[in-house]
């Protein structure tokens, strides 16, 4: 019994004497936390060029060389360096069967309206501001989905992407669109066609507007006689007359004009 009292007093006077004797787990605890936090910090400073990187990479090696396609004749186009050989390397893009990687997102209307006011058109509810597009759609060319063999549920994401890219359509001029934008209309347009979709109709509209948007490139703040030089130099066009045709056919219309009723 004295040695334990002994022993509990030896053990009070040390506390006394280290008050800090209790503290010291607490401590190496916080400091442990600190390192860890610093090290996370540090980790996540080294990382973050990686992620980025990585990012940049998950795009399909078709689609970076689109890009690069795209920063070439934007350009071109941009100085009115429109040619033949720029015209049809960019056609050729559209044509192009790559791998999609457009999503809900790449459309305003989807992120902002979608699961919103739905309205059936067809066998498909799509939200209200799209419903009218979609309507104009059906009354045009019918069930545009009735040779998919695909269910209505799978065949629903294809179905509201084209949509909404020909929504866009519907609401900008060439001064609002570049090659990106076409581009993603394209593969809108092509996961359709993936999938058995009647839109043939959509892709030769696409063309059309491809055409117009380099003809309204090289026409932009030119008079009426800088073009009449320009379709008469030596007897040769310095820019395909398709280009200028669909130009002045679109001018200050929206890109849908032809399309839809």
């Amino acid at each position: 019994m004295v040695r334990s009292g002994c022993a509990a007093v030896d053990s009070r006077r040390m506390t006394e004497k280290n008050p800090n004797h209790k503290e010291k787990k607490p401590k190496l605890a916080a400091e442990q936390r600190r390192r860890m936090r610093e090290e996370h910090e540090k980790l996540t400073v080294t990382e973050q060029p990686k992620k980025q990187m990585k990012a940049a990479n998950s795009n399909t090696k078709n689609t970076i060389i689109m890009e690069e396609g795209d920063a070439s004749i934007s350009s071109a186009s941009k100085h009115g360096k429109v040619d033949d050989e720029c015209v049809e390397s960019f056609m050729e893009q559209l044509k192009a069967k790559v791998k999609s990687e457009v999503d809900y997102s790449d459309f305003q209307i989807l992120e902002e309206d979608l699961g919103k006011d739905l309205r059936m058109v067809g066998r498909f509810s799509v939200p209200l501001r799209l419903a009218i597009i979609a309507n104009r759609i059906k009354d045009g060319f019918g069930d545009i989905t009735s040779r998919s063999s695909q269910s209505d549920c799978a065949a629903k994401p294809t179905y509201l992407l084209f949509c909404a890219a020909i929504k866009e359509m519907d609401d900008l001029k060439l001064d609002q669109v570049n090659e990106t934008k076409l581009l993603l209309w394209r593969d809108a347009i092509n996961n359709a066609l993936n999938l058995q979709f009647n839109v043939d109709f959509a892709i030769k509209h696409l063309f059309k507007i491809a055409r117009a948007y380099f003809g309204f490139k090289v026409m932009e703040g030119k008079s009426g006689e800088e073009m009449l030089k320009l379709k008469n130099v030596d007897g040769n066009m310095e820019v395909p007359e398709a280009c200028l045709r669909e130009a002045e056919y679109f001018c200050g219309k929206p890109l849908s004009t032809g399309l839809l009723r």
